[in-house]
This record gives structure tokens, sequence and C-alpha cells, in this order.
């Protein structure tokens, strides 16, 4: 018997005229309760009108969605045809990212990339390793501290490795991820957990440190998913720092420097594309994600995070860079989301964008 695809819909030959782009906008300054990186996930102007001027460029009209006081009251009154999803969600719940698309499962809208309940999942750390770990997924060794009693156990964590990386259990972007974040001692893992209690307000993520490089691929398709580009983080530009942190990434003109598959060994290209892959389909993602490894002692690549919702910022998205570096370009990238979310969910495109894409090819 034939598997279904888990992403699939009843939209038959919906005509698609009309896409929404939802969003959620970078603002400047946080309240004093707040850390510095509070909206960081979350995009600047110029990437709302770039995606803007792509969809239009394939024919189709557009309108903006902001993840705000108004989004439900307006998307429900003037639906669109499909939805470019790039909304993070609002608060500080693990379940922020499924907020928007949640809003239009139950509006039965289309939309872009994965559902909700991936993107709730991915968002949460801790269950995703479990899930991937359970699958067979090569993951590092990672606990879980959410209170004072937990850090008794600090001592023989270090038993088992040297370093351990502290992190939030459900951020993104680098959030609450410093230069000093990779511990070595039990003195130093209680300061950085505490921290991230403080000022984040969630369980601290303490996961065993990778000393090799980090590499992130990217993955595109649905029934048939594949890699389609990767690269790798230079450790030399990162400097005195072992770790890809929110300041690398803030200042990543000056502070990074990103090297294509070239630069990468075809034996680890190859596991990393397979594996790659593999996460993609545990978690049942659609149409495009991110997977992000590091490279144990042995060189053995270990899955360090996964992304779903990965940015699309023409100038600074790593999945957009990636994606070039293998040799295509950003309309091109655009255009394939559209295709591949199209096709899983049964839509067709309209005369104006059939003939533009015509035309493009």
């Amino acid at each position: 018997m034939k598997k279904e695809d888990p992403g699939s819909s009843l939209n038959g030959n919906r005509l698609v005229r009309r896409i929404g782009i939802t969003f959620n906008l970078k603002r400047n300054g946080v309240s004093a309760d707040e850390p510095d990186d509070r909206y960081e996930e979350y995009d600047c102007l110029e990437t709302i009108q770039t995606l803007e001027r792509e969809i239009r460029k394939l024919g189709f009209e557009t309108e903006r969605f902001e993840d705000d006081d108004t989004f439900l009251e307006r998307i429900s009154q003037n639906p669109p045809d499909f939805v470019f999803n790039i909304a993070e969600g609002r608060g500080n719940t693990r379940g922020r990212e499924s907020q928007v698309p949640c809003v239009l499962e139950s509006l039965g809208i289309p939309f872009s990339g994965s559902d909700s309940v991936a993107l709730a999942v991915t968002l949460d750390k801790w269950l995703t390793h479990h899930v991937l770990a359970g699958c067979g997924a090569p993951v590092p060794d990672l606990f879980m501290f959410s209170c004072e009693a937990d850090l008794q156990r600090s001592m023989e964590l270090f038993e088992r490795h040297e370093t351990f990386i502290v992190k939030p259990r459900w951020e993104g972007s680098s959030k609450g991820v410093f230069a000093d974040s990779v511990v070595d001692n039990p003195v130093d893992l209680a300061k950085r957990v505490r921290r991230l209690w403080k000022n984040y307000r969630q369980p601290a993520l303490v996961e065993e440190f990778l000393p090799g490089a980090e590499i992130t691929v990217g993955v595109m398709g649905n029934r048939n998913p594949v890699a389609v580009g990767m690269m790798a983080i230079d450790a030399k530009a990162i400097g005195s720092s072992v770790v890809y942190s929110l300041d690398h990434k803030r200042n990543w003109e000056e502070m990074v420097r990103y090297l294509g598959p070239e630069t990468i060994g075809p034996d680890i290209r190859a596991a990393l594309s397979v594996e790659a892959v593999k996460i993609f389909r545990i978690l049942e993602l659609r149409d495009i994600a991110r997977v992000d490894f590091r490279l144990d002692r042995n060189g053995v690549p270990k899955a360090i995070d996964v992304n779903p919702l990965p940015g699309v910022s023409e100038t600074y998205g790593d999945f957009p860079i990636l994606y070039r570096m293998g040799g295509a370009t950003f309309e091109s990238l655009i255009k394939r989301i559209l295709k591949e979310a199209f096709q899983r969910q049964g839509l067709r495109w309209n005369s104006a964008a059939k003939a533009r894409n015509s035309h493009a090819a």
C-alpha cells in the first residue's frame, strides 16, 4: 500500500493568484526585564520586501500579514489563496512557531513549510533530541537542568565528557548562546545555567560539546527530499571562541567566513546528506529545512539543531547563502519553495505565473 504524504491536503486543483506573507517584524529595543536578543528571530522589513519582489516576479499578487494584534481578524476576513509563512510567533512559549500555522490550518488556508506539530516539536530541543535519538539519528549526549536540585548532577557529567555547551531549551537564532557558553567545570556550568533561568525563564540544556567543525545542511522536498547544499563555519574566523554564537550571527560579515561544500571531504559530505534527509523524514518536515551538525572527536557528524523555519533573508540567511554556494540563485530558491508547497497540496499556478515560469525556463 502506497504511503501517503503527511503534508498533503484536500485543496484539489485550487488556483493561486494571491499569496500572503506571514511574518513577525523585528523591533528596536526591548523592555528592561528582557534579554537584548528577545526579537532576534524576527525579520527585518528588507526581508519582507525582497520576498514580495520575488513572488510578484513569478506572477502572483502579494499581501502582508504581520503576526500582530490584528492578524487573526485580517486574515479571516480576507484570506489569501496561499501563504508563504516565515512567522516566528509571539511570546516566549515553546509552541510559538506553531501559532500562525495553527490559525492557517483552522481556516483551511494552505501554506509553505512544516505544519504546526513539527514546528512545535523542533523548537523544543529536548523533545527533538529524544525523537531523533529514538529513531537512530546521531545526536550528542544531552541533559536538562530545570531547578537547583538538578545542579547536584554537575560533577558526574564531567566524568562523561570534558566540555559541555549550555543553551536554552526552546530558542532559535543562537539566542542565549554566547562565547562563554562552553564550560569545562561544574562551577561555570552552574553559572551559565542560572543565567539562562534568569534571562530566558525556561530550562537549560547541557549538551556534550563536539570539538569538530560546524556544518549546516539545507534540505528541500516532500516525497523525495534531498540535500540541496551545505556549508561549514570557518572556526579560524571565529577567533578565540569555539561557538557559532549570537554575536557571530549578528556580525557575520566581520566575524565569520562560510566555506562551501568543496571544502568538506567527500565522505563527510555524503554522510551529512544522508543524515540530514533522514532527520527531515523522521520529523516529517515539509518543503524546506536546515539541519545543523558538528563533528565529534572522531569526525563523525551529529545533529545539534533542526530548523524547519530557516531564515530566508537574501543577505544574511544561512539557507540562502548555502543555496547560492551550490550555484543557484535566490530567485530560484523562492520559486522552488513555492513549487514544492504547491505540488504537495495540489495547488495550481495562475496563468500569469505560468507564463512567467515558462519564459524563465
